[in-house]
């Protein structure tokens, strides 16, 4: 829904990863990276590791949205960092280790973003299997870019600053468009 936008986005991203707790005690990695500036969520990625290959997916994707590389991209002090970014970008992206919440630079801005998404997905129903949780989280990243303004935007949504077009204005329009599309093919 959500692909092939045209962003414009700045040079310096802010990745990380967080665990989420699906039925029965099972645990998912979800990776994010993000805009520093704009807030805009380039791309998030599910998996069951923490390697080189799940940062390597995450950066190529985030390039894949941004059509762009990145000056800089700041992580905690997970390694698999150092090579997935190295992998994607090459010299072209500099990678930037945090020292901590309180030292520029750091990862609030993403550690905050998945202070939300937890506390969202706390009590939330539905996340039973890693396939129910991806179309989750894809619904969340749609809501976080497009539908959620944010105060630090001064109330704007990440999408509207990267100039993101998209033709949908609230969950609404995606149910109303996708219903009359599935009336559609149903006809056919």
């Amino acid at each position: 829904m959500a692909q092939n936008l045209d962003v414009h986005v700045g040079d310096t991203w802010v990745a990380d990863e967080t665990v989420l707790k699906l039925d029965k005690g099972i645990q998912i990695w979800f990776w994010d990276i993000e805009d520093s500036k704009i807030r805009f969520l380039l791309a998030s990625h599910m998996s069951v590791t923490r390697g080189i290959q799940d940062a390597k997916q995450l950066m190529m994707k985030a390039y894949q949205t941004a059509k762009k590389h990145p000056r800089a991209i700041i992580t905690d002090k997970l390694a698999a960092y150092l090579d997935g970014i190295e992998l994607v970008f090459g010299a072209d992206a500099k990678h930037v280790q945090s020292k901590g919440f309180t030292v520029e630079p750091n990862t609030n801005l993403i550690e905050r973003f998945h202070g939300t998404l937890k506390a969202r997905t706390k009590v939330m129903r539905g996340m039973h299997n890693r396939e129910t949780a991806r179309l989750i989280m894809d619904g969340w990243l749609v809501h976080y870019n497009f539908f959620r303004p944010h105060e630090s935007l001064a109330d704007r949504t990440p999408a509207s600053v990267a100039k993101a077009s998209f033709p949908y204005y609230s969950w609404k329009d995606v149910v109303i468009a996708n219903n009359i599309k599935g009336q559609q093919c149903a006809s056919i």
